[in-house]
């Protein structure tokens, strides 16, 4: 039996880890947004694909992606600012 708990926080690891950093979340909505240096610029978009790629590596369905998605804002959190 696998702790999905554990197996989220892993995935939402993977993802800020793939984003070296370039990871944000904006006050107003909780955002989150990313830094795409191919563009120059900061992208919604983008960290959505990311974390349903990094989801559909680890096997995980559809709908855990809110379940990722939650444990990133959650570390992004926690985390002091540099």
């Amino acid at each position: 039996m696998v702790n999905f708990e554990k197996l989220y926080k892993r995935v939402a690891l993977q993802v800020i880890d793939r984003c070296h950093g370039g990871i944000r979340i904006k006050r107003h909505g909780r955002v989150i947004q990313v830094y795409d240096p191919k563009r120059h610029i900061w992208s919604d978009g983008l960290v959505g694909l990311v974390i349903k790629e990094e989801c559909k590596l680890a096997n995980l369905r559809d709908w855990e992606i809110a379940h990722v998605r939650r444990h990133i804002i959650e570390e992004l959190l926690s985390r002091p600012d540099d």
